[in-house]
C-alpha cells in the first residue's frame, strides 16, 4: 500500500510541476507576441548511454524584447530526443545558424520563448506519463485497501507443525 502511495505522489508531482506548465505554455503560446531573432547555435546532439544513443536538436537563438536581449532554446514545447536521428536532423536543417527567425515569447515572462508556438502530442507527454503513474498508483492503493478491508491481506496461515515420533 505504501508503494502505491509513493507512485501516486511521484506521478502527481512530475505531472503537476513539469508536465502541466509545459502543456499550459504550449497552448498559450499561440497568442503570445513575437519578436525577430537570430539562430546562434544549431547542431545535432548525441547522448550515448550504456545500451543506446539518442539524438536531439541543440538550437539556441537570441531575441530582444523592450531593449533586453534574451537567449532561448525551445523549438517547441515538448522537444524530445530519439534513437532515430531523422527528426533532430530535420530541426537542425530548418533552423540553421545565422537564420532569422520569429520568436514567440511569454509577455509576462519574456525569457520563456519558443520558435514553433502551439501544442502537439509531445507537449502533453510528461503530463500524460505523470497521470498514468497516478492512475496505476491509485489502482494499486485501491486494491491493497480492498484486501485490508476484507481481511484477505493477512499473512497466510502457517502450516501445521510436523510431528515426529521418537522411539
Amino acid at each position: 500500500m505504501f508503494v502505491s502511495l509513493l507512485i501516486v505522489l511521484a506521478g502527481g508531482a512530475v505531472g503537476y510541476f513539469f508536465g502541466l506548465p509545459m502543456a499550459q505554455n504550449a497552448m498559450k503560446s499561440k497568442n503570445w507576441p513575437s519578436a525577430e531573432g537570430t539562430v546562434t547555435v544549431s547542431r545535432l546532439s548525441t547522448h550515448t548511454g550504456s545500451d543506446s544513443t539518442t539524438y536531439g536538436a541543440d538550437i539556441a537563438y537570441d531575441y530582444t524584447v523592450e531593449g533586453v536581449l534574451y537567449t532561448g532554446s525551445k523549438v517547441t514545447f515538448g522537444d524530445y530526443s530519439s534513437s532515430d536521428p531523422s527528426h533532430a536532423r530535420e530541426v537542425v536543417n530548418r533552423y540553421s545558424e545565422g537564420k532569422s527567425v520569429i520568436v514567440y515569447y511569454n509577455p509576462d515572462d519574456p525569457k520563456t520563448s519558443v520558435l514553433e508556438p502551439g501544442a502537439n502530442w509531445s507537449s502533453f507527454m510528461v503530463a500524460g506519463i505523470g497521470g498514468l503513474f497516478v492512475l496505476v498508483g491509485l489502482l494499486g492503493f485501491a486494491s491493497s485497501l480492498k484486501k485490508v478491508i476484507r481481511g484477505t491481506d493477512a499473512a497466510p496461515p502457517s502450516a501445521p507443525p510436523i510431528l515426529t515420533i521418537q522411539q
